[in-house]
């Protein structure tokens, strides 16, 4: 027996005996286990020794642990296959003792057990601040270092940004590159991260960063709408990294710079033309890297993911998650949400009891969502016509809007019948042109206060024109209106001279 563990045996034997303390409370104090308090007292009661002892430490250790019965040299317990057994949900490292203790009953004391351990994490650099489950988490990061590529068909100079992640427990990673941090690619990186692992952690640490949050704060941090919606979906917590706390997600700030080392610095050298280049390449490296068997540990990254980390994962969903938008709106007087931006705007109708509110407006590739309150107040399919960009849905409209409907279209077609057969033509196509005659009303009006200003064949001409051409909007009604009366000026130019007509001269002008 060791000094130490001689001094530990004498500090038991007096605490016992001259305390009312249990045996757990003595076992905080000497830093040992239950078991190894309760050996020596057995050895103690065993011998018949008394207290106060006035043995040396030698005689002490002599009488408690006699030549004779001095057990052997304890077999050393696998750190190997316990560093892999801990991070299975439910196991503990006494768990782990008692199972060496079942098969070595000469064995190391708890005490001994967890001091072996934690020195094989120390000496082969596993010590992190915490151990991870397996299935428990995964880490989400950008790479510092960027991959520089040339677009073939531009010749433009660009640099990817690679997304990397890790599941902490069997050090299992993921890459892929993207032209650059926006949330479009940040859910896709998710969509992309799950599907290779072929399940989902129960919980993500992100970087706090832009993408991720829409607020970023120490304490009470405001994730993306989208990033947040895409954790419901997948049934994982979304939980962002605390500002200027690498050790929130620390394996994953190792797994950084493991990929800018294994993956991004193999490819310093190659010249890509595209993304896709760069993500074959980065496939390749990163099978290198999760097949590279570990210095200290005899199994590598796919080993320990097969193991112990595939299975723990919960299952994923039939589908891959649909990026959605969402915007804050305020609905105007026409009861119609504006989507989009400058020349790319499309409207939506909602309910018009709900003009003045606000509405959270979540859009996909697919349909369009209105929200009120968390209630979904109306829904779209996604337009894409730039030539017929409302979508109205009739019980939307108010019941004056209904009423007036007939009337009005009525009235406009009256004044193209009376206008010209070409123009009756082209209102009419005008006004088939949306989902709803109303929506087109003021580009009906614009055509017909033109053409109030025009000669009639001059407006039926532009008509003609402009439905051979299957444009039907003020805009383009306009500038061939605009093209045919110019022409005609041009034309009609030449000074008539009559006696009534009065020239510079009359005016006293030379």
């Amino acid at each position: 027996m060791r000094k130490t563990e001689m001094l530990k045996a004498r500090e038991v034997l007096r605490l016992r005996n001259e305390t009312a303390l249990s045996i757990r409370e003595i076992g905080d104090i000497v830093g040992c286990g239950k078991s190894t308090i309760s050996d020596i007292l057995h050895r103690a009661a065993e011998v018949g020794l008394e207290w106060p002892c006035e043995l040396d430490d030698k005689q002490l250790m002599a009488i408690l642990y006699p030549v004779g019965k001095r057990p052997s040299a304890a077999p050393e317990p696998d750190m190997d296959w316990i560093c892999r057994e801990i991070k299975k949900k439910g196991v503990t490292l006494m768990t782990l003792w008692e199972e060496y203790k079942e098969q070595n009953p000469d064995g190391l004391m708890y005490t001994q057990f967890c001091e072996r351990y934690r020195g094989f994490k120390r000496k082969n650099r596993l010590e992190y601040h915490r151990e991870y489950k397996a299935g428990e988490v995964a880490q989400v990061d950008w790479a510092g270092l960027k991959i520089p590529y040339r677009e073939a068909a531009s010749g433009k100079n660009n640099e990817a940004c690679v997304f990397v992640a890790v599941l902490p427990a069997s050090s299992y990673p993921f890459a892929r590159a993207y032209a650059d941090m926006t949330m479009p690619n940040w859910i896709d990186a998710h969509n992309r991260m799950l599907q290779f692992w072929g399940g989902v952690p129960e919980k993500i640490i992100a970087d706090n960063t832009k993408t991720s949050t829409t607020k970023s704060d120490k304490f009470d941090p405001v994730l993306n709408r989208t990033y947040r919606e895409m954790g419901r979906y997948y049934g994982t917590a979304l939980v962002p990294a605390r500002p200027h706390r690498p050790r929130d997600k620390g394996a994953d700030e190792n797994q950084v710079k493991i990929s800018e080392q294994r993956i991004i610095a193999p490819l310093r050298n190659m010249q890509f033309f595209s993304l896709e280049e760069i993500n074959e390449a980065i496939s390749i490296q990163l099978d290198k890297l999760i097949h590279k068997k570990f210095q200290k540990l005899s199994a590598s990254r796919v080993d320990l993911f097969n193991e112990i980390e595939k299975t723990a994962l919960r299952p994923l969903p039939d589908k891959m998650f649909e990026y959605a938008d969402w915007e804050l709106c305020k609905v105007p007087y026409n009861y119609h949400v504006e989507i989009g931006k400058k020349d790319d705007k499309f409207y939506y109708s909602v309910p018009y009891e709900y003009v003045g509110k606000e509405v959270w407006v979540r859009s996909t590739a697919t349909v369009v969502e209105i929200f009120c309150d968390g209630n979904r107040i109306a829904c779209h399919r996604r337009n894409r016509n730039k030539y017929h960009r409302y979508s109205t849905q009739e019980d939307h409209m108010p019941e004056a809007h209904k009423a007036v409907t007939d009337w009005s279209s009525e009235r406009i077609c009256n004044w193209a019948v009376k206008t010209g057969p070409q123009t009756e033509r082209y209102i009419r196509n005008v006004l088939k042109s949306r989902d709803f005659p109303q929506q087109s009303y003021n580009a009906c009006m614009g055509i017909m206060r033109l053409a109030g200003r025009s000669k009639r064949p001059d407006v039926e001409k532009a008509c003609a024109e402009a439905m051979g051409s299957g444009l039907f909007s003020y805009k383009y009604f306009s500038l061939i209106l605009k093209r045919i009366t110019t022409s005609n000026d041009e034309n009609t130019s030449e000074i008539i001279a009559h006696k009534n007509i009065r020239g510079r001269e009359a005016y006293g002008r030379r």
